[in-house]
């Protein structure tokens, strides 16, 4: 199984494996083309890559170029959709934006200067929890070769929003999943 670099890099570094795991809720996995485990499946081939505390899983679309392979979240709860254009993407906002479902609640009216505004409040909120958060992120970055930029959240916001180009079905009902934005936005 071919994997994307950055994944293979921080699967050999335990320390970032941790700190992913503990101030990121993203816990990376044995790759593993299995969504049935997880009670779903796709027409496009996945290959599961990380989960998080609550069961989610993030996957890759396994049939194109490993680097360039968009990312999908499936929820516990069975909504899903594309959250990054590649890995090294969603690192970078599992890095520097943790709270990234709490984002997409403010997605439903689409104003992005509305969400960039919310952003400084959500950071403030983590830090609260977690005071050496940024600290955190600066380390984690760096051992990387992530750096924080505006264009992380931009892009996370763009693809959220895309019309999605593939969907996930329940293995219980054969339904196709809810949008994570149908999912997440307050009504």
């Amino acid at each position: 199984m071919i994997l994307p670099k950055l994944y293979l890099e921080i699967n050999k570094k335990e320390d970032i494996k941790e700190v992913l795991e503990e101030y990121c809720d993203f816990i990376l996995c044995e790759p593993s083309s299995n969504t049935e485990e997880y009670l779903f499946y796709a027409k496009e081939k996945l290959t599961i890559l990380a989960t998080d505390a609550s069961g989610g899983v993030y996957a890759m679309i396994s049939d194109i170029d490993v680097e360039k392979s968009p990312i999908v979240y499936v929820s516990s709860e069975g909504q899903s959709g594309k959250i990054a254009n590649s890995f090294s993407e969603l690192i970078s906002l599992i890095i520097y934006y943790p709270f990234w479902k709490d984002i997409l609640c403010y997605l439903g009216d689409r104003d992005i200067n509305k969400i960039k505004e919310i952003i400084p409040s959500l950071e403030k909120d983590m830090l609260k929890y977690i005071p050496n958060y940024i600290q955190i992120q600066k380390e984690v970055g760096n051992s990387l070769g992530i750096i924080k930029s505006e264009k992380i959240i931009e892009s996370f916001i763009e693809v959220v929003l895309e019309k999605p180009d593939f969907i996930v079905y329940s293995i219980q009902d054969d339904e196709p999943s809810e949008t994570l934005i149908g999912s997440y936005v307050e009504k």
